[in-house]
């Protein structure tokens, strides 16, 4: 195998997205430790350096045609780069991302994922087809990339770190695996739950749990959106970082979210999950994907017969039983419980 000395991947602007990209580049370091890694990204950099704060080995470079300074940071340390990686995508990856990493890669080294662009050959040195018993699912698809360039997977489960927070249930008033972290929202109303969905959820977890405090985390117009719910007496809204929120999951009894990146991260933690999928994203979910995480998974594809029903509010998602949710993100919160007092 040849010396690997710089490694770039291209990643949509979402934590679920960049969390993939930190295990492609984890992989390669594993084998290449002093090599240079960096994960490009065309939004919301701030939020992914945050979001990757622990491992400062990762470059993130947000770029995109509004700012040629940072294409020129971009074009600067990862010119002829001997690993570059763009991103598996459902639709159609955008012509300019393909031409960039066709620039910064050295003959040999680019490697994608089939899309229905007709100039793909052209441009990549190796192409990876998506297999249908497996085309969705993220982590496998990192290790395709991986084995199309001949490196070895080293880390077969993914982990993740973040930087301590000593001080930061006491800024909430809360205890170690003594409340719920709660996530009401997905980014996108056709993966998310009506607002008459959320306020069934949201009172269905209250009268199943009724002493252990339901931590709402989100956005700031997720926040305020909250703010306008009837909510339990105990329940807090907090605003964080996304180093915090990581904390804050890792130490809860129990995290009940939809899909979306947070829940990632409570996956990755081994925090106990309930998680409610529409039907599209149940590749993120499974044991391919997070192994024996302790996850539970809420969905009613067969609500949606015809592939995901995109003009409204999931159906195959808030068709979802809200009562069977919080029975069993109580089972789930007393055994976290107990195997804390056990140790």
């Amino acid at each position: 195998m040849k010396l690997l000395r710089k490694a770039l991947t291209f990643r949509a602007s979402s934590i679920g997205d960049s969390l993939m990209g930190k295990y492609l580049l984890e992989n390669i370091r594993a084998e290449f430790p002093d090599a240079r890694c960096g994960l490009a990204v065309g939004s919301r950099g701030a939020m992914i350096r945050d979001l990757l704060a622990a491992y400062p080995w990762i470059e993130v470079i947000e770029a995109n045609r509004r700012s040629p300074r940072a294409l020129f940071t971009l074009v600067k340390r990862f010119w002829r780069s001997d690993f570059v990686c763009t991103l598996y995508t459902g639709g159609l990856l955008n012509l300019s991302t393909k031409l960039i990493a066709r620039f910064l890669a050295r003959r040999g080294a680019l490697i994608g994922f089939i899309d229905r662009s007709p100039v793909n050959k052209f441009l990549y040195d190796k192409l990876i087809y998506l297999k249908p018993d497996r085309s969705s699912v993220p982590r496998l698809l990192e290790c395709d990339a991986l084995r199309a360039a001949d490196i070895p997977i080293v880390m077969e489960q993914m982990t993740f770190k973040y930087l301590p927070q000593p001080d930061l249930l006491a800024r909430f008033g809360l205890q170690k695996k003594g409340y719920v972290v709660v996530g009401l929202f997905s980014g996108a109303d056709a993966r998310g739950l009506s607002p008459e969905k959320r306020q069934e959820l949201v009172d269905a977890l209250a009268h199943a749990m009724p002493a252990l405090p339901l931590v709402f985390i989100g956005t700031q117009k997720e926040r305020e959106q909250i703010s306008h719910m009837h909510l339990p007496q105990n329940s807090k809204t907090v605003e964080t970082s996304v180093q915090e929120v990581s904390a804050l999951i890792d130490d809860s009894a129990c995290m009940v979210s939809l899909g979306t990146g947070t829940s990632h991260i409570a996956a990755i933690l081994r925090t106990p999950l309930v998680v409610l999928v529409a039907c599209q994203g149940l590749q993120w979910v499974g044991t391919d994907q997070y192994g024996d995480a302790p996850i539970q998974v809420f969905c009613r594809p067969e609500m949606c017969p015809h592939g995901h029903d995109y003009s409204g509010y999931g159906p195959c998602i808030n068709a979802v039983d809200m009562d069977a949710v919080a029975v069993k993100a109580r089972d789930m919160c007393t055994t976290a419980q107990t195997l804390t007092k056990a140790t």
